[in-house]
């Protein structure tokens, strides 16, 4: 039987969150966010996972990259996936350097029904309650990730930042430049 897969971005309108810094310690950032992910998120060590640390010695300066990712459950069905990338530079005399962050979170909804009954009940549940209890899952991961970038922004003294909220008239006029762009064009007369 099929499975139901659903996702949703927790930064909508914007896709990705930005952080850039610049000056003593670069390479530290790596190690705070190391051991304080599971307290900002407020989940177990197993489910913070650094997928990629990459170094590169070769040359002044020094280049990092690094991946992290952090899964939360919400509920049976719901899971919030955090991506984390950081990309930076390091002098080998001075320690000065720089990174950026780029972040990235979504909330993955799965339901693997074992009959037809339990696939026609979950559309129901779905549509009747679900729905709201999704959109409650996603303002929860904003607020996981806006408390995440705050803590960096508090920790190496920059200034503290709000994640976009999605206004009616900017989704309005997505919705007029989308018409635009797919609408038919009509015939000469």
């Amino acid at each position: 039987m099929a499975s139901f897969n659903i996702v949703d971005e927790c930064l909508v309108p914007k896709r990705l969150a930005w952080l850039y810094y610049r000056g003593p310690d670069a390479v530290g950032f790596l190690r705070d966010i190391k051991g304080n992910l599971r307290f900002i998120f407020e989940t177990s060590t197993t489910r913070v996972r650094e997928r990629k640390l990459m170094w590169d010695y070769s040359g002044d300066p020094i280049r990092f990259y690094s991946e992290f990712w952090v899964v939360k459950e919400f509920s049976r069905f719901t899971e919030m996936w955090v991506s984390i990338r950081t990309l930076g530079y390091v002098s080998k005399g001075t320690q000065h350097g720089n990174w950026s962050l780029e972040l990235y979170g979504d909330l993955r909804h799965k339901f693997e029904p074992s009959n037809w009954l339990l696939k026609y009940t979950w559309l129901l549940y779905n549509y009747l309650f679900y729905n709201k209890i999704r959109e409650r899952y996603i303002i929860m991961c904003r607020d996981y990730i806006q408390k995440f970038l705050n803590w960096v922004k508090e920790k190496y003294n920059l200034r503290t930042v709000t994640t976009p909220e999605a206004t009616l008239e900017e989704l309005e006029e997505e919705k007029k430049i989308d018409e635009i762009t797919h609408s038919k064009p009509q015939p000469p007369s």
